[in-house]
């Protein structure tokens, strides 16, 4: 049976109905949520309840509804009470948030993938085996951060060939297998878990590889900054990465050694701890695997451990004749967007029904080489066997190694003559012996060697 309030605990009275309008939660590394309706589309928004964007929406109803502020104490009070709240509730723990992309289920090969729209309504794209839908929902527990920008809403493309060749003929790339390996990136960040692979360009001044960078990234998670700098150490890395799906960095010559063993942890996964408060004595633990993209310069040396997990792509120069404004650039990707978009979510659709096999070949909206052919059953992959390491040196027979308590038997000859003497210069100073006529006798001062 409740008792009655304390007269002291009247001051947080006017909070609890704001409070009562979001529904706590916790996920998978401990961190408390707030899941707030959104009446217009039935969408959702779930922000920490330690965030600034959390603080901001609840000052905001409550000065709509007493034209005043709360007083500190009773809006960290609330907080408390929230935190505690998601704590005690058993079926509202230790679900997944995610950022931009996500699943309804965490699995390695999800069947349902999940792109935030990040747009006022809540709504997401749902990726499933029979296509793609515009949703909004419950079961989509999706973040987003201040830098986070909207994506426009997709459309069914009805030639998905135009529409890519569209992007295509905007980024310079007129190397076919350069293509095909920025459609592999895309289509890797597209997927919820990783590993994901980077994405380096290089190539002279001027050949576009900022603009490809930015485009790129825009197509996944758009963001008030799109190209940041490398970052100075590996918290501030981390902390990038904790509010961003895409990390992008701009005009890079070299990496420190921690710098790239951070950048090769973070695209197979990375753990980090932060502190929500300065006065929490417990650290926050959470493990980040995001996509990257690069750009270098001509004094870039690639470390051994990020090629191998590197896609690299060689931009060529523009010739000044070809060259054509950025604004309209902008302006034909803007056009053909939402169709490029719908492109890239059917062919996300693609893997979400399960890989035959490992190494099956790309769904035929993405090879433009070849016609749409009727699926069929794949012939089964052949056994991967590791041929024998051959040696580019000519082999040479060793001499049979004699033990040293067993001598070597001289010859019949060599035994009549007796033991040679050893020449002085082989005993005292190991130098070969020059034959030629004996000479003087050295003085004194001299040294024998």
């Amino acid at each position: 049976m409740r008792q009655p309030a304390q007269p002291h605990n009247r001051s947080i009275e006017p909070l609890l109905p704001i409070a009562r309008q979001g529904i706590p939660f916790t996920a998978a590394d401990g961190q408390a949520f707030v899941r707030l309706p959104v009446v217009s589309s039935g969408g959702f928004f779930f922000l920490p309840v330690r965030s600034r964007a959390y603080r901001d929406w609840f000052f905001q109803q409550f000065f709509a509804l007493y034209d005043t502020l709360p007083t500190p104490q009773a809006f960290y009070a609330i907080l408390n009470h929230l935190e505690a709240q998601a704590a005690g509730d058993e079926l509202n723990q230790r679900l997944t948030v995610s950022r931009r992309v996500g699943s309804r289920v965490p699995s390695y090969i999800p069947k349902q993938i999940l792109l935030d729209l990040a747009n006022p309504e809540r709504q997401f794209v749902d990726i499933s085996p029979d296509g793609w839908t515009v949703a909004a929902g419950t079961h989509a527990l999706l973040e987003t951060s201040r830098s986070t920008n909207r994506i426009p809403t997709p459309v069914p493309s009805n030639d998905p060939a135009t529409d890519l060749e569209t992007l295509r003929s905007c980024l310079n790339l007129p190397s076919r297998s350069d293509w095909l390996r920025c459609l592999a990136w895309l289509l890797a960040a597209l997927r919820p878990s990783g590993p994901y692979p980077f994405l380096i360009f290089q190539g002279p001044p001027g050949s576009g590889k900022t603009f490809a960078a930015r485009i790129l990234r825009y197509l996944i998670d758009p963001s008030a900054v799109p190209l940041t700098p490398i970052p100075s150490s590996v918290r501030d890395l981390l902390a990038l990465a904790r509010h961003n799906w895409v990390l992008a960095f701009d005009h890079i010559s070299a990496f420190s050694p921690r710098l790239t063993d951070a950048l090769c942890r973070l695209s197979s996964g990375a753990g980090f701890s932060f502190r929500e408060e300065a006065r929490s004595s417990e650290p926050m633990l959470q493990s980040y695997r995001r996509p990257v993209i690069l750009t270098v310069t001509s004094r870039w040396s690639c470390p051994a451990d990020l090629a191998g997990r590197a896609l690299t792509v060689t931009m060529p120069p523009i010739p000044p004749a070809e060259r054509r404004p950025e604004a309209a650039l902008m302006a034909t990707l803007e056009e053909a967007w939402p169709r490029i978009l719908g492109a890239f979510c059917s062919a996300s659709a693609w893997p979400s029904a399960g890989f035959p096999r490992s190494c099956s070949p790309p769904p035929a909206a993405l090879r433009t080489d070849v016609p749409t052919r009727s699926p069929g059953p794949w012939p089964p992959a052949r056994p991967w066997v590791v041929p024998p390491r051959k040696s580019s040196k000519p082999s040479i027979p060793r001499r049979p190694r004699i033990p040293w308590w067993k001598p070597s038997r001289p010859s019949s000859s060599s035994a009549a003559a007796g033991p040679a003497p050893l020449p002085r210069s082989s005993i005292f100073c190991n130098r070969p012996s020059t034959a030629g006529p004996p000479k003087a006798s050295r003085s004194s001062s001299e040294s024998a060697c």
